[in-house]
């Protein structure tokens, strides 16, 4: 009798781990991060932005501000005379970017940005990678305990830089040098929820460049390479759930920078998908949300309907958005969102791109207030769901902060659509369709 009663027991203790699996770990005390900014207009009208974090660790806090306040302190002087009142003039943004990854790891990027009438004209970067539990720094050899992960770095690093900007030369000897062994261990690196990105400044290559190169590395490619402590703290997938923020419609020059304030505020990571035909009148908008370390992609050219378009117009876009889009951040996108998710004329046409629809939509395009948005969200939110948010929207950028928030809360690690397949080692193909991923299912959802 008592062996059948804890059959019994065992056999519903099993049905109810099934029915309610473990929580998934909410944001680690140490990986809370206060980020805010305060505006300083100087006498001869121009504009210094100057971003200030406050994290667990007082050495770390001190430390990273203190970087951003020097470069504030020493480019501030140097800004030109602003010709007018507008907010586009003659400004510096020193920007604190920071992720966090595993239970106590976390990088910061800081980030001096230097305009003039909105072309960049300079940027300064540096990262650290902290261990928020002890305070000890986390180099890119730290990373590792693999031989083999040098050539394989190299070999990454190499290609992406060859690919900003493919259609102009580079240097075979400064592509050499930045990709060998001994630059790589001292090299810009920043962890993310399922990548190492390798930063470099495109002024390495191209001297009247100040874009951010980014080169990923994804970590289901990696951690064979890795450290124990790294593998630790790089297995995401064993404490959060994931989804991918994205939003669609955008550039607006009012309200995508207000999106992006809310996204360094929280220290998320989001996808763009950005229409073409905006891209030439707020290019300084796509190359901050490059710069911000967010994937951009395409939302068609423009935001009418696809079946309206010849065959053959259709396929003539990847061609026409990519060459704004090279323009603006040196590199193509990689996937589309078809306005209205009306990806079938774009299918048959056969125009090549992969098509990220999205498994839950918070219906912003709406108008919706925040908390109508929230409320949707709270409601329908699944691991491995897409997004859907639109960053012309009046409301969006406070939807933005509180989603954030509440996926913290939930035990979530947002991550970009590249990350979110990668996970999975779902590689994306051209002319399929794609509505979200988890353990490597990437159908539509039924519910």
């Amino acid at each position: 009798m008592k062996l059948r009663r804890f059959l019994l027991w065992l056999t519903a203790a099993v049905l109810l781990w099934a029915v309610f699996p473990a929580r998934a770990e909410t944001l680690q005390d140490c990986h809370r991060v206060t980020n805010t900014f305060q505006d300083t207009k100087q006498t001869n009208k121009s504009v210094i932005r100057l971003w200030h974090v406050e994290t667990a660790l007082p050495r770390v806090t001190e430390e990273i501000n203190a970087i951003a306040e020097g470069w504030a302190a020493e480019i501030g002087p140097t800004l030109k005379k602003a010709a007018n009142q507008s907010k586009s003039n003659s400004r510096v943004d020193v920007e604190i970017r920071y992720s966090r990854t595993g239970l106590s790891w976390m990088s910061f990027l800081v980030q001096a940005r230097t305009t003039y009438h909105r072309a960049l004209t300079g940027q300064l970067f540096t990262t650290r990678t902290y261990n928020m539990l002890t305070g000890e720094r986390i180099r890119l050899a730290d990373l590792f305990d693999a031989e083999e992960v040098w050539e394989l770095l190299s070999a990454g690093v190499r290609s992406g830089l060859e690919s900003y900007w493919p259609e102009e030369e580079k240097d075979p000897a400064l592509l050499d040098s930045l990709s060998s062994r001994e630059s790589l261990e001292d090299a810009e690196f920043t962890l993310h929820g399922m990548s190492l990105v390798i930063h470099f400044s495109a002024s390495q290559l191209f001297p009247d460049r100040f874009t951010l190169i980014e080169i990923p590395f994804f970590y289901p490619d990696i951690r064979p390479y890795m450290a124990e402590e790294a593998l630790k703290e790089t297995d995401n997938l064993a404490y959060y759930k994931t989804c991918a923020l994205t939003f669609d419609d955008g550039p607006s020059g009012t309200n995508t920078p207000k999106v992006l304030n809310s996204l360094m505020e929280t220290g998320a990571r989001a996808t763009f998908f950005v229409i073409g035909n905006r891209i030439k009148d707020y290019r300084y908008l796509v190359l901050r949300e490059h710069d911000n370390g967010h994937a951009v992609a395409s939302h068609n050219w423009h935001h009418g309907n696809a079946a309206k378009s010849s065959a053959a117009g259709l396929r003539a876009m990847p061609g026409k958005v990519n060459k704004e889009m090279i323009k603006s951040i040196g590199i193509p996108v990689r996937y589309d969102r078809v306005p209205g998710g009306r990806y079938p004329p774009m299918v048959r046409a056969k125009v090549g791109w992969s098509y990220i629809q999205w498994s839950l939509d918070t219906y912003d395009w709406r108008g919706r207030s925040t908390s109508a948005v929230l409320s949707s969200v709270k409601k329908k939110l699944k691991d491995g769901d897409i997004i859907l948010c639109h960053d012309i929207k009046d409301n969006t950028p406070e939807s933005t902060r509180q989603i954030v928030r509440y996926l913290e809360e939930q035990g979530y690690m947002p991550l970009t659509v590249d990350e979110l397949f990668a996970k999975d080692g779902v590689k994306l193909e051209p002319d399929t369709v794609y509505y979200r991923c988890v353990d490597g299912d990437t159908s539509i959802r039924k519910d």
